[in-house]
């Protein structure tokens, strides 16, 4: 789509300093009202527009709004939006609840958060993209640009951190939450209205550059030097009829799954209420691409494009990079748990600890508590946690699959419940989760770069989880760890794990992933990877596995995508997915640990042909090729795990010796391969 010249009066400009002083502090029970749009009393006087005379200038102005924010001082008692989440809540019943949670800063944000129904059955194609869409959508950059130049105003229309210009010289209504940033002059105004001050939201601020067409800048995490890509936001005041291009312009990556099929999620309450309409892909002219806007330093950002068609008039609605899952459906699920006169047998909750912002980070026991005390001491560790990075939402979802099988009445659930003692970690890091950011921490650090040695006070719940583990282990054997992930340039499921720890069987770390493949039609065991590199010396998977002894250490990784192998290849992957790959990893444990150890026989079989050991030895170089997202190292531009494995595979195998390619061979043909 051609960017328009805008109407003149279109065109108010914005650049408010300072912070919000609109703040919140009381919880209003009832959910959020449908946000309908009237306008409201006509602004007396025109904020004075600034003025630039090319688009060198325009790159510039958002270079300010692209900086990261200042540092922001964590405090309990900022925004709090209410009491502390205590230990007696587990007695509530938190369906309908709005449930109170600490920001860590002063800034604004919303009393009501909003509701969501999930998303649909339909399983959705990925998207095919145009040969020629990069092109294209370059040539409308530059287009953009261009006539950015000759205009004579920059017009924001949204902005989270700054006080909106229009309350200047309006008599607002009056409300109980925060008024929508920009007002509307008039019923004719068709200015979307957006909105991200909520829980898990992620704007930083909207440019309209057309009447159907506004740039977007995601906000960084808090504390950070400019980590994005998390987004999460409504528009409201919607027209249908027409094609609106959203271009997210600040993100760091170099190449994005959104050219390999990913489509954006949007949710519409208009579809929710009139239809049951969850949570759905849609987008049309995706693509990610090299902006012309510089990096503070060095480098360039790079844009995410798509065009989308509104289904009706005076809508709300909400984009999300992945199904978002806040802390608050977190503590809903929770409580929905507790309250189940079944499933609450065989759960206890309590609080692992506090966070920097005072909410709290629980730890879920599974196992059955009415067995001998002799035998539940007798029953062998297992940890399973969570969001670390708290951009990953497609982690919770796969959490809430463990919870609920975990739980659940099946045959398997209670062997495991009498074989096993679970503790279970939902969220390590609900400070980020609560403010929308991607990677890190309300400090600014990534947690998942911390095990080796966190700080209590700087990262309490990596410290209190490791403590933890610790003080299991101190208890029974613990015999498997495994922290749940998204990852954004791989598809599919798979899993990272570690290799080479001596007086270990050299192919034992890779028994339990090559049980899940059985177990799982869109888990792929070829995109998995088992070395260690230095960079990730100090992620959970490495320190579980080297400091603390535990072989099967493990992350869980789900593609924001979808797959491109078996029956689910080119379709997206949905909360029906991210949840059943939880029970085929539960049935993947018994399985492993089953006393009749068949299966995993079998699959030392098939691994030793697959690895024979001459291969293994030349192989393991602590090498870590995985080009994880989940212990990403901060390389983005490393290649795939998949092209530099099958490059290395074959040159291991032009050195093996015709000898061993002889044993190799009549190994094969015995299994009948």
């Amino acid at each position: 789509m051609q960017a328009k010249p805008g109407k003149k009066n279109d065109k108010l400009v914005i650049e408010g300093k300072g912070g919000s002083s609109l703040k919140s502090s009381k919880v209003d029970d009832q959910p959020r009202d449908d946000m309908a749009v009237t306008p409201q009393t006509i602004i007396t006087e025109t904020p004075e527009p600034i003025r630039f005379s090319n688009a060198e200038l325009y790159r510039r102005r958002l270079e300010d709004a692209l900086d990261p924010l200042p540092l922001i001082k964590t405090t309990p008692s900022g925004n709090n939006n209410g009491l502390a989440i205590e230990d007696e809540i587990q007695n509530s019943v938190l369906n309908d609840l709005q449930l109170p949670v600490k920001t860590g800063h002063t800034q604004a944000t919303l009393k009501r958060n909003p509701r969501f129904v999930g998303d649909i059955d339909e399983v959705e194609r990925l998207y095919v993209p145009g040969e020629d869409i990069v092109q294209k959508s370059v040539e409308h950059d530059n287009d953009k640009l261009a006539k950015l130049s000759e205009r004579e105003s920059l017009n924001v229309v949204y902005d989270c951190s700054n006080p909106s210009p229009y309350h200047e010289n309006v008599v607002m209504p009056q409300t109980d939450d925060l008024p929508f940033y920009y007002i509307l002059r008039d019923s004719s105004d068709e200015t979307l209205l957006f909105e991200s001050r909520f829980e898990s939201g992620n704007l930083r601020r909207a440019i309209k550059v057309d009447d159907y067409e506004y740039d977007l800048i995601v906000r960084p995490d808090y504390n950070t030097k400019g980590v994005t890509q998390w987004y999460f936001f409504s528009v409201a005041n919607t027209r249908r009829g027409h094609t609106y291009r959203f271009n997210l312009i600040n993100f760091l990556k170099p190449d994005s799954l959104y050219n390999y099929g990913l489509k954006p999620l949007i949710y519409s309450e208009t579809e929710a209420k009139r239809y049951g309409m969850g949570w759905h892909r849609e987008g049309s002219d995706i693509c990610y691409f090299q902006s012309q806007i510089k990096r503070r330093g060095a480098g360039y950002f790079y844009t995410l494009s798509f065009t989308i068609n509104f289904q009706h008039d005076q809508d709300v609605v909400y984009f999300a990079h992945c199904y978002p899952y806040t802390y608050t459906d977190l503590h809903r699920d929770i409580g929905r748990l507790l309250e189940d006169p079944y499933r609450k047998n065989w759960v206890r909750r309590r609080v692992l600890c506090k966070t920097i912002a005072e909410n709290d980070c629980d730890l879920l026991v599974i196992t059955n508590f009415s067995s001998e005390p002799e035998k539940i001491r007798s029953r062998k560790g297992i940890v399973i946690s969570s969001r670390v990075h708290p951009g990953e939402s497609n982690a919770s979802w796969m959490m809430k699959g463990f919870l609920d099988f975990l739980t659940g009445s099946s045959l398997d659930a209670n062997i495991l419940r009498d074989n096993f003692v679970f503790k279970i970690v939902p969220m390590l890091n609900p400070d980020g989760v609560i403010n929308g950011n991607y990677r890190c921490s309300l400090a600014g650090v990534d947690l998942n770069r911390t095990w080796s040695d966190p700080s209590k006070r700087n990262h309490p719940t990596i410290y209190h989880t490791k403590l933890m583990i610790k003080k299991f282990q101190d208890d029974r054997e613990v015999v498997l760890i495994c922290d749940l992930h998204g990852h954004s340039r791989n598809k599919n499921f798979f899993m990272y794990g570690n290799s080479g720890k001596p007086g270990v069987y050299r192919l034992q770390e890779k028994i339990f992933p090559f049980l899940m493949q059985k177990n799982s039609s869109f888990f792929n065991f070829n995109d998995c990877g088992f070395q260690v590199q230095k960079s990730k010396e100090s992620t959970a998977r490495v320190v579980g596995w080297k400091e603390l002894g535990i072989t099967n250490c493990y992350t869980l990784e789900a593609s924001f995508c979808g797959a491109d192998i078996g029956m689910f290849s080119d379709l997206h992957f949905n909360l029906k997915h991210l949840q059943q790959i939880a029970h085929h990893f539960c049935q993947t444990i018994l399985d492993m640990f089953d006393p009749d150890q068949t299966k995993v026989k079998d699959a030392i079989n098939e691994l030793e042909l697959l690895y024979p050991k001459i291969e293994e030895d030349e192989c393991n170089d602590g090498n870590d090729n995985s080009g994880g997202d989940s212990d990403f190292s901060g390389n983005d531009d490393a290649p795939k795990k998949k092209k530099t494995t099958k490059k290395k595979t074959t040159t291991t195998k032009k050195k093996s010796s015709k000898k061993n390619d002889e044993k190799s061979r009549k190994k094969r043909e015995s299994n009948g391969q």
